[in-house]
């Protein structure tokens, strides 16, 4: 009889794992994960002037004439263009200067300085080609908007800093007039961009009519032979050949009408192992495509034929339930991810109309 592996809680197996409402295990490795946010809502962060200002004298406190963490920029050198217009060394400057002050003495690694620029950078572009569609659709920002905007930006300024309009104009070189045009600007592409994306119920229920086998969830059990140790470190190649061959056992005990749960138990290393590999009810985007694939194409009771391997290791799976979300069930989480279609769409649509360049 082969040798039973270690068992190990799921939460120190590996590092890609995440649990879902029902505490079941979610195999995800990073790189399905990074593809997943893409659909996810459009980084526009409508940074307001008082965000920044505040950020600027946030720091005065920790090091204002010294900031543990600088980087020089060209006045003149190009960052992005948008239908010719420069985004240049100088205005990524008056984004990005704050952020040092606001670290005070604290250092910023190169990658995150980087980081911080490709935001800011993202912010002003965004900010411009909203603004600049929000204008060509006649999008209306009234003053009283405008002035209610501005009367909060100083409002927080004078209670979170002690400055009065006056003296927060004149320490970052602004004019009433400037402020209130940027935030008109901003007022006017937010505007545009929730008006654009706004996603009905009933828009949500003919997405769901039509895609309803997205919404089905299957139940079902595994057994892993997990490829990293208890130390949560990955296991050698020859070591990975022995988890394959054990699973591959394991898989012939299953498919010989041996008890799942009781395998499991004794073979799976995950903590799922306790409840017979149960990992409860998912879709197929809560589990990486691999394992997806295998459990949703079996029958209820049926247990895949082969071992199916993933980043975690080597899985036997049984399917033990399926049955369909209801619409009321997903209706919120479907409005919200066709908003955010809609706004990633967008977003792609703007950058080709108005020829956005933004250098690397």
């Amino acid at each position: 009889m082969f040798k039973k592996n270690k068992k190990v809680d799921n939460n120190t197996i590996k590092s890609n794992e995440i649990s879902s409402s029902e505490d079941k295990i979610v195999i995800m490795d990073e790189n399905e994960k990074r593809e997943r946010k893409i659909m996810k809502k459009v980084a526009l962060v409508f940074v307001l002037v008082c965000a920044i200002g505040g950020a600027f004298y946030g720091g005065m406190e920790y090091g204002r004439l010294l900031p543990a963490s600088h980087r020089y920029y060209s006045n003149s050198q190009v960052y992005a263009t948008i239908d010719g217009e420069k985004i240049t060394g100088k205005d990524l400057k008056t984004v990005m200067e704050p952020i040092f002050y606001s670290n005070g003495l604290q250092k910023l690694s190169d990658s995150e300085i980087s980081s911080y620029e490709s935001t800011m950078l993202e912010y002003m572009v965004n900010m411009e080609v909203l603004y600049k569609e929000a204008k060509e659709n006649n999008v209306e920002v009234t003053d009283d908007q405008v002035q209610q905007n501005y009367d909060q930006t100083i409002s927080s300024i004078n209670s979170q800093y002690n400055l009065t309009e006056e003296e927060y104009l004149k320490k970052f070189n602004l004019t009433e007039e400037k402020l209130k045009e940027r935030i008109k600007k901003e007022l006017m592409g937010a505007a545009y961009l929730e008006d654009y994306s706004n996603v009905t119920e009933q828009e949500a229920k003919n997405y769901y009519e039509k895609n309803k086998d997205d919404y089905k969830q299957i139940r079902a059990s595994h057994i892993l032979i997990s490829n990293y140790d208890s130390d949560n470190k990955e296991v050698s190649d020859e070591q990975k050949k022995k988890n394959k061959q054990t699973a591959e056992e394991v898989l012939k005990l299953a498919l010989d009408g041996e008890d799942f749960a009781s395998l499991a138990k004794e073979f799976s290393d995950d903590s799922s192992a306790s409840s017979g590999g149960d990992l409860g009810y998912f879709t197929g985007d809560d589990m990486v495509s691999s394992f997806s694939k295998a459990a949703f194409s079996l029958k209820n009771g049926e247990i895949y034929p082969e071992v199916v391997e993933t980043t975690s290791g080597y899985h036997i799976i049984k399917k033990t339930g399926e049955k369909q979300q209801a619409f009321d069930d997903v209706k919120d989480d479907l409005i919200t991810t066709l908003k955010n279609t809609k706004q990633t769409t967008l977003m792609q649509d703007l950058y080709s109309k108005y020829n956005v360049d933004i250098k690397n």
